[in-house]
């Protein structure tokens, strides 16, 4: 028996109150020894740069260093650190495509639709199932410069999936990143990576260049053989950043990633015991900047995403007595483009007061023989016009106030606000109030999409008349927007001459309109005399509503030059008229992140992530899980050459599955995730 336990908001102040007395217990260690550090500085919030305590939102900043530190091989791994995400791996026993999973405060599957996901603001969650393919982003985790996070709805800037929170990567320029780097990790589980970079200018060019592949064999399963999801991802990505003149720059990215995924099942059922998806991404993305005066700057940018799946097998002999066995052949390819152009125009006519407005036109396209049941190219437009007011009131209060109207093919107009109130206690303790509105839009699958298998038959090798139809799941072009309105509380607090930097967020979200499947029954059009079906099919409606709430936790310390720990924290309940919904975040989850520089030589670090049992939307729940990793440190240098070898060291403890730890088919093995042990190599010269 499974007990969930009810919070209301004044067991908050609990965990707070004690991470204040360990604030103030660690002033006097630090008397001695005074730090002084930057506040982190976001552009996430408004797209304008300020400092992480002035932001609209909640935002949470992973940096450089600590994406170093880590070691880490993917983006994901590092999401852990944020309060209130869960990361998982969706590989399982029925042959889908394995794939991370990051979600924010649960209600996911899959393929995680209730979040925006950016790289230098260019949106890369797929059009036709929502979600992020992770592992063929033309992303290289070494050229980012920092990971923002907005916890909690930010359509006011973003738009369209900015529904839950917004996860955007911030690269680094490539006047950052200039000469030659090279890094090389080799260890289990058929661990091969290597990645180079070189950078370079001309004059008032900068340049950039960046290839990688990165190979394993995924998963195990329960019974220590190895899940069949191996994987093999090849990308490569280039920047230019040119300045024209004083006034104008232009800066051109663009990428090309290859995934090769191996996606067996390993299990009794109709999909092949050996199936391999090769999932292409391209991108090209121009973005021209003038500064017309100092109160005047516009912004304009167009880009082109481009996703393409190769996915086509033949099924396992498929029983019909008394008819004939058959073979069904299927083709799941599937293409997406997206087409983006953005204006957007800042204006900052006094200190006191920063406005920001703009407008965009987006196209996606998409084919797919299988999930539309046509070879014809399906467009979906979006049409936005946003705004937002940054007014600071007097030297302690400051209003912010934001929206943004969007109208595309699947739904009616609609407007989402944003307020907020920043008020200055003093200059180290700030405590905003705010309420935002935002909404998510169907993707086409969910507004257009057809999953459906027809077969004639025959006995004995003679056509029979009979057809075989079997509906799987049905688009719904009526279906309404998710709704999302979103209420917090949240504190931002610097002590020690900002070494510790520590912020607290309540929140209580009201979500309506979910869309969901539910069994309905469906009489196929024709003969029925000819005609063999399963009158029950998956439709798409709006069936669930939800309220969460909870107490987010975040603390920065550097304890001294040398020592610094990240630690947060989060506490989640989720009221809903789905059981699948209640149980799709965990109650309680934390992390805590400690690096040690030793010396110039030696460096360490040590994460620790408790993930409390909870269920996907589309699994069986995950177990209490723990989490332990380390990465020891060698630095060296030579003249101008200087790199490091680490040794990094992944779930130390027990296994366990951060997705699926109950199979729904008793003949499949568990899969798990075990300890991950390799080499790092890293030159630059």
């Amino acid at each position: 028996m499974k007990f969930r336990i009810s919070y209301d908001y004044r067991s908050f102040s609990y965990p707070l109150s004690f991470l204040l007395l360990l604030n103030s217990a660690s002033l006097y260690a630090a008397v001695e020894d005074e730090l002084f550090f930057d506040m982190p500085i976001v552009l996430s919030a408004n797209r304008l740069e300020q400092p992480v305590s002035e932001a609209a939102v909640s935002i949470s900043v992973i940096d450089r260093e600590t994406i170093e530190a880590t070691g880490a091989r993917t983006i994901p791994e590092i999401l852990r650190l944020i309060p209130g995400m869960q990361v998982g791996y969706s590989g399982n026993e029925f042959g889908d495509e394995p794939r991370y999973v990051v979600a924010y405060h649960g209600q996911s599957d899959q393929y995680s639709k209730q979040m925006q996901v950016l790289v230098d603001g260019r949106s890369i969650y797929e059009p036709f199932f929502g979600g992020i393919n992770w592992k063929s982003v033309p992303v290289n985790i070494d050229d980012i410069e920092r990971i923002e996070v907005s916890r909690g709805p930010n359509l006011a800037t973003y738009g369209s999936n900015s529904f839950q929170a917004a996860i955007n990567i911030i690269t680094r320029t490539a006047a950052e990143d200039q000469g030659s780097y090279l890094r090389a990790n080799a260890g289990n589980h058929d661990i091969a990576d290597l990645t180079y970079r070189y950078g370079g200018s001309s004059g008032k060019l900068d340049y950039r260049v960046t290839a990688s592949t990165l190979n394993d064999d995924g998963l195990d399963s329960g019974n220590q053989f190895d899940h069949p999801d191996d994987t093999q991802s090849n990308n490569i990505d280039y920047r230019l950043d040119y300045q024209i003149n004083n006034s104008n720059s232009i800066s051109y990215q663009g990428g090309y990633g290859s995934n090769r995924q191996q996606a067996d099942r390993n299990h009794e059922d109709i999909i092949p015991t050996e199936r391999t998806i090769d999932n292409t991404q391209l991108f090209q993305f121009i973005k021209w900047e003038n500064v017309i005066d100092s109160e005047n700057t516009l912004l304009m940018q167009y880009y082109y995403n481009l996703s393409d799946k190769e996915d086509r097998y033949s099924s396992e002999p498929i029983p019909a007595a008394p008819f004939d066995t058959f073979i069904l052949d299927v083709d799941a390819d599937i293409k997406a483009e997206r087409h983006n152009l953005e204006l957007t125009h800042f204006i900052t006519p006094n200190e006191s007061l920063k406005l920001w407005w703009g407008l965009s036109a987006q196209a996606d396209q998409v084919t797919s023989p299988l999930y539309l049941v046509s070879d014809e190219k399906v467009t979906h437009e979006n049409y936005r016009i946003f705004a937002n007011i940054e007014w600071f009131l007097n030297k302690k209060n400051m209003l912010n106030v934001g929206g943004l109207v969007e109208k595309n093919d699947f739904s009616k107009t609609e407007f989402s606000p944003r307020i907020s109130l920043t008020h200055a206690f003093s200059r180290k303790h700030k405590v905003r109030v705010g309420v935002s509105q935002a909404i998510r839009s169907p993707f086409i699958y969910e507004a257009l999409g057809e999953l459906s298998y027809s077969q004639e038959l025959t006995s004995g090798g003679t056509a029979t008349g009979l057809t075989l139809l079997e509906n799987v799941i049905r688009g719904n072009i009526e279906l309404e927007n998710e709704k999302i309105i979103s209420h917090e509380v949240a504190y931002f607090g610097e002590f020690m001459d900002a070494s510790l930097l520590f912020n607290a967020r309540l929140f209580y979200d009201k979500v309506s309109s979910y869309i969901d499947t539910l069994k309905e029954t469906d009489t196929p059009p024709g003969d029925p005399s000819t005609i063999l079906y399963d009158d029950v099919v998956l439709v798409f409606r709006n069936p669930i509503d939800n309220t969460t709430q909870g107490l987010e936790l975040e603390l920065d310390y550097h304890i001294d030059h040398s020592l610094r720990l990240i630690a947060s924290g989060a506490i989640i309940n989720i009221n809903s008229n789905s059981l699948a919904m209640t149980l799709s975040a965990p109650q309680h989850s934390f992390s805590l992140f400690l690096t040690k520089s030793f010396n110039e030589k030696y460096h360490g670090s040590v994460g620790y992530y408790y993930v409390e049992d909870f269920t996907w939307t589309d699994s069986r729940g995950t177990g209490d899980y723990n989490i332990l990793d380390i990465r020891a440190s060698r630095n060296f240098r030579f003249k101008k050459t200087h790199g490091s070898l680490s040794i990094v060291l992944k779930n130390l403890l027990d296994d366990y599955s951060d997705y699926n730890a109950n199979p729904r088919n008793t003949t499949s093995p568990l899969v798990i995730q075990n300890t991950v042990a390799y080499l790092d190599f890293r030159l630059s010269f």
